[in-house]
């Protein structure tokens, strides 16, 4: 498999976690309606910010923005929920464990390896 195809692999799985990511999280906050919609605006987005980032040429930042936004976000609402309850500290990080492993770092780690195939495909040393 070339390192161009690999990449579009690693693009697509970063965006269906962040689709699912803010779903779940939208609808677990306020209902399947709005987690669908948000799934939907988070799949427009990320489209559109991967078109930005064909047409931005080598350097382009604008696949990375929305990723990161999208990880942060679900992140900040994760933790602010977590700070909500009178629960003991082993409690909150015992929560937060969950999201860190399945989504947090995978995405990171996309990202660094997107990165890697990105440098690799087109050069850029």
């Amino acid at each position: 498999m070339s390192d161009t195809s690999l990449r579009r692999i690693v693009a697509l799985v970063i965006a269906l976690l962040l689709v699912y990511q803010m779903g779940a999280i939208i609808t677990g906050l306020f209902g399947a309606a709005w987690g669908v919609l948000s799934a939907l605006v988070v799949a427009g987005v990320t489209f559109f910010a991967t078109r930005l980032a064909k047409a931005g040429g080598k350097r382009s930042v604008w696949f990375l923005l929305p990723t990161l936004l999208f990880t942060v976000v679900p992140l900040a609402i994760t933790v602010w929920s977590m700070f909500a309850q009178d629960v003991s500290w082993m409690d909150r990080a015992t929560a937060l464990v969950p999201f860190v492993i399945g989504f947090a770092a995978p995405v990171l780690f996309l990202l660094l390896v997107y990165h890697a195939l990105r440098v690799r495909t087109r050069g850029d040393y």
